[in-house]
């Protein structure tokens, strides 16, 4: 929850101060923890989820609507950051394969 944290401390320049932080993370992630596109998305949903029965009728709809679009964000970021380095691990295998003689 430490991402959240820095998120909020950042909102007023999350694109510049922030994003970088989340690419980074969506490319390591897969790496370390098996954590796929598909795996990222069900998070983000299960963390709203939760929230939302935890929280029910204590969270304005205006404060779960930002929360929501927040999370989403984080996802598109992530995604960002996987994609980034699987289209870079592919390219690198490509140019490693060489023509036979």
């Amino acid at each position: 929850m430490k991402v959240v944290q820095q998120a909020v401390q950042s909102l007023d320049n999350l694109e510049e101060e922030f994003s970088p932080v989340l690419v980074h993370l969506g490319s390591i992630h897969p790496i370390r923890a098996d954590f796929s596109p598909d795996k990222m998305a069900a998070f983000v949903q299960s963390v709203l989820d939760i929230w939302s029965k935890l929280l029910d009728d204590k969270m304005a709809p205006e404060c779960a609507i930002a929360w929501e679009t927040l999370f989403y964000y984080f996802l598109v970021k992530l995604k960002q950051g996987y994609h980034e380095k699987h289209s870079e691990k592919t390219s690198t295998c490509q140019n490693s394969i060489k023509e036979p003689l």
